[in-house]
């Protein structure tokens, strides 16, 4: 029996389509360990159980900020106010805390709705007011951070609640004389495998790729689009609120300036962990690597005595690498089409 006569074109096809994806997951993971096998060959201080462990805790906040970005970003939108929303959700609760004597878990909860309902407005801002959701997250960002402010009077707010700072300095089965594992990189890595399973084993998930890859034929196939889109920046706005929690509990004190920055940050860790800004491309497993590749880089610029400026140059040409084999590697067909 013959096959059909595109019967091998599709093999191909799908072949590449395969070889593709799984290049775009070990190609950062590559660069990150030969990145840390060179920074300890170099540095004495990298390899140390302090240093990685540092490391680890410091690219949690963002990853967790990434997850969500990595889910927007593959629907072809971008969440600008991630860093905002991150800060605002912090203030909201350390304020509970601080002026009305709240515990830790309703403050926990405090600031996951208050995530929540950020990123429900840029959906839905987005969705229906049909504007980029690159000028949309631009604008709450400013208003976000305004609100924080008003909210905070401009302060930072401090005065937790008792057993609030588990969730940055706690370490699960750790002790004065053993070390653990801590809650932050838990809480992180919990956080990324539910998102990982909701865009790999759901229909939502599918519908998610399914807009980035071809937005008219996602429409065609019966996917509603203004739902996913808002799903999407609900998710985002809530995995802020997530991070918040482990933000405020590490620097134990909650500022409107806390996410500044961290919103590209975000972007760097989904754009350099693989997925394409194009949309319809990519994955949890990358940004995650992505985030610590990043932080990496950033701890080994610092053991290398380079300040905060000298980083965010090295950061920002990564970026723009990743951002240029996406467009004229694996990404030069998606882009073009």
């Amino acid at each position: 029996m013959t096959s059909p006569p595109d019967a091998a074109p599709a093999v191909n096809s799908a072949s590449k389509q395969f070889f593709t994806k799984v290049g775009n997951q070990l190609a950062p993971l590559a660069f990150l360990i030969t990145l840390c096998i060179i920074l300890s060959l170099t540095s004495q201080n990298f390899a140390t159980r302090d240093n990685i462990k540092q490391i680890a805790v410091q690219a949690a906040v963002v990853a967790i900020l990434a997850c969500g970005q990595t889910a927007v970003i593959l629907c072809g939108n971008i969440d600008l106010s991630v860093g905002a929303t991150m800060a605002f959700s912090g203030i909201a609760a350390a304020q509970m805390m601080n002026l009305h004597g709240w515990g830790v878990w309703p403050a926990v909860a405090v600031a996951l709705l208050s995530g929540l309902v950020l990123g429900a407005i840029n959906g839905l801002v987005t969705a229906y007011g049909k504007i980029p959701s690159f000028i949309v997250t631009l604008g709450t960002m400013g208003i976000w951070v305004g609100f924080g402010g008003i909210i905070s009077h401009s302060q930072n707010v401090s005065n937790q609640a008792s057993g609030f700072d588990v969730f940055g300095y706690g370490e699960f089965l750790g002790s004065k004389t053993r070390d653990g594992l801590p809650y932050a990189i838990i809480i992180m890595f919990g956080t990324a495998l539910l998102v990982h399973m909701a865009l790999s084993r759901t229909s939502w998930g599918r519908g998610i790729y399914a807009i980035g890859g071809n937005r008219e034929a996602a429409r065609l196939s019966g996917i509603r689009i203004n739902k996913q889109l808002i799903t999407v920046f609900t998710l985002s706005g809530l995995l802020a609120g997530i991070a918040a929690v482990v933000n405020i509990s590490r620097a134990s004190v909650a500022t409107k300036e806390a996410g500044l920055g961290l919103e590209l940050d975000a972007v760097a860790a989904t754009v350099v962990g693989g997925t394409s800004l194009f949309g319809g491309q990519g994955g949890i497993p990358g940004t995650i690597v992505g985030a610590f590749l990043i932080y990496t880089i950033r701890n080994g610029l610092a053991l290398m005595g380079k300040g905060p400026d000298e980083q965010r140059v090295i950061i920002g040409m990564v970026v723009i690498l990743a951002v240029l084999w996406d467009r004229f590697g694996p990404g030069k067909k998606r882009a073009t089409n």
